[in-house]
């Protein structure tokens, strides 16, 4: 798992397929990686989080070809350190948002962490080869 946290905190733009009931919903987020934790954040009332109120499952994917991954897992709500970490890394890549929270543009974030169930490492710089599982 050592390689994909690795890879992971090399990015910081990733695809999140949430769903409710038979409709899926992808969509493109930031994340940051706080120590080994994967922790986003979206509007409260985006379609995404209320996909996660009624279902925590998600599959994530990163990609920076020819390397990606896909991390299948559900999401629970982060520590205060966690989100601390998550605003700090949030703000030094967008540092605009700091005047749009700051005013009735941007409402407060709901957080989430990713639980990973198993993750889908994909190494082509060497040609089509197997996914390789890891649980």
């Amino acid at each position: 798992m050592e390689k994909v946290f690795e890879f992971l905190k090399k990015n910081n733009v990733c695809t999140v397929a949430t769903s409710s009931g038979d409709v899926p919903r992808a969509s493109v987020i930031d994340y940051y990686m706080i120590g080994n934790a994967i922790i986003f954040a979206t509007d409260p009332d985006s379609i995404k989080a209320n996909n996660l109120k009624k279902n925590s499952r998600i599959s994530m994917s990163v990609h920076n070809m020819p390397l990606f991954v896909t991390l299948d897992g559900s999401v629970v709500e982060p520590t205060k350190a966690e989100i601390d970490g998550y605003m700090q890394q949030l703000l030094l890549h967008h540092p605009e948002f700091k005047e749009m929270m700051g005013s009735d543009m941007m409402q407060p974030f709901a957080f989430y962490k990713l639980v990973i169930d198993a993750a889908y490492w994909n190494d082509f710089s060497n040609g089509m080869v197997p996914t390789e599982i890891i649980v």
